[in-house]
């Protein structure tokens, strides 16, 4: 008897108890035209050949303005894919130093700009949305000498 009660509290705590990894994210691919929308704006400069330095940033506002969440924060990630196979992901640190404006750069290979992504992880009530940038439709191709 003890054992039946136990696993309907269980049962219970557990459908009652929202947390984020029993929520929905809803992945939006995010043209030039989108982004400009969103406020997001993609820089890209070379400063070595075969080089490409990008930095995103956008302002927490609008679509965004959950990005900041305290209890559960959103972030950026870089990712690396092969078809569908995610190959590398990692977070992006943020510079701090710009308030209410979110601002991320890493570099890489230009050769390798297609198969790589930026997710805007934004949170929401019961999950929230995941902003996805593909790289190569925002950098410039490399220019012939």
């Amino acid at each position: 008897m003890k054992t039946i009660f136990n696993l309907s509290l269980l049962t219970v705590l557990l459908f009652a108890a929202p947390s984020p990894c029993f929520a929905l994210w809803e992945i939006e691919q995010v043209s030039k035209e989108r982004a400009k929308e969103l406020g997001m704006e993609i820089r890209s400069q070379s400063y070595n050949p075969g080089d490409l330095t990008v930095e995103l940033e956008f302002k927490i506002e609008g679509e965004l303005k959950n990005f900041s969440r305290k209890n559960y924060p959103g972030h950026v990630e870089l990712q690396i894919r092969e078809g569908k196979t995610s190959l590398f992901s990692a977070t992006l640190k943020e510079d701090g130093s710009k308030p209410g404006r979110v601002v991320v750069s890493f570099t890489a290979e230009r050769a390798q700009s297609d198969r790589i992504n930026l997710r805007v992880w934004v949170p929401g009530v019961l999950g929230g949305a995941i902003y996805e940038l593909r790289v190569k439709e925002f950098v410039e191709p490399k220019k012939a000498r």
